[in-house]
């Protein structure tokens, strides 16, 4: 009898022990799975379109040798592609799917993102629910010529948080 008595204490004192501050590859590994990180921007150019041919010549896209484009059109050539990507561009570029290719749109890479320095903060209960504030930073990395389309400084990282929430048996980020 006290051997039942026994068992049936541990397992309660076990059960509430599940919930202690997880560790911060765990919480990496929740991160990354939730917000699909490792992750690529891309950026979509559409290479029939004079907006984006000027834009490219504006960043001077050409002449990096990323890309050739067309200044000039004939009557006979409106509709074909003003823009076209050279080899040295080859790496950046993302297969495009049978739409994106017959609408003569070319995605290209322009960095990675990344999670990095990941702190935890104070674990607290309500309602008798467990949680955790996360705070981490996204950095890009492999950052690319075609990075100039955007406007943004990727050499900054960005700082981010949310919580992590204990339910069911396992921890789920809550995003803010």
């Amino acid at each position: 009898m006290k051997k039942l008595f026994l068992i049936f204490m541990i397992i309660p004192v076990m059960g509430c022990q599940t919930n202690q501050k997880p560790d911060k590859e765990t919480v990496l590994k929740i991160i990354n799975d939730d917000l699909n990180f490792p992750r690529t921007i891309d950026y979509e150019i559409f290479c029939s379109d004079p907006a984006h041919a000027k834009k490219l010549l504006n960043l001077k896209l050409d002449t990096t040798g990323m890309v050739t484009i067309q200044k000039t059109q004939k009557l006979k050539d409106i509709g074909s592609p003003l823009i076209s990507f050279t080899e040295a561009a080859q790496p950046y570029l993302i297969q495009p799917t049978e739409k994106q290719r017959k609408l003569d749109i070319q995605k290209v890479k322009i960095a990675e993102e990344t999670i990095d320095n990941i702190k935890l903060g104070n674990r607290s209960e309500s309602n008798g629910k467990t949680s955790i504030p996360v705070t981490y930073t996204v950095t890009c990395t492999n950052i690319t010529p075609f990075s100039a389309l955007i406007k943004r400084d990727f050499s900054k990282p960005i700082n981010r948080s949310a919580a992590l929430l204990f339910t069911d048996g396992k921890w789920k980020l809550i995003k803010p």
